[in-house]
């Protein structure tokens, strides 16, 4: 289907993007996998605690939360307005935390997601 000239990429393939791309793969160790799988269960754990959590599906630190009565839309716009940044997926919210997030930062968008759940 494809032939020569009908697809292309600006940066791939390139030395810099390939450098890139196996300093990467090379920082990805088993004890960083470990602890991004660590975090994730810890975001759970906090959303576990929240009565107004029906349920939590993801992997890692990927993690879509399912509310029992609240409007995913409205408390993502309130955690916005107070410096969370929380995505939706259609009912539910939407977390997609940077994997090198703190536990105190986990804290802290937790506190300010709890307080609008629990309002």
């Amino acid at each position: 289907v494809m032939q020569p000239s009908t697809h292309g990429t600006t940066f791939g393939g390139n030395p810099v993007a390939c450098a890139g791309a196996k300093y990467i793969l090379e920082t990805l160790t088993d004890d960083f996998l470990n602890e991004i799988t660590e975090k994730g269960e810890y975001i759970r754990e906090k959303l576990a605690a929240i009565d107004e959590v029906q349920s939590v599906t993801g992997l890692g630190l990927m993690l879509g939360i399912e509310l029992k009565t609240k409007n995913a839309s409205e408390i993502a716009k309130k955690c916005s307005e107070n410096g969370l940044l929380i995505l939706t997926a259609k009912t539910k919210l939407r977390m997609l935390p940077p994997l090198v997030i703190t536990k105190e930062e986990i804290d802290k968008g937790m506190e300010i997601l709890k307080s609008f759940l629990e309002d």
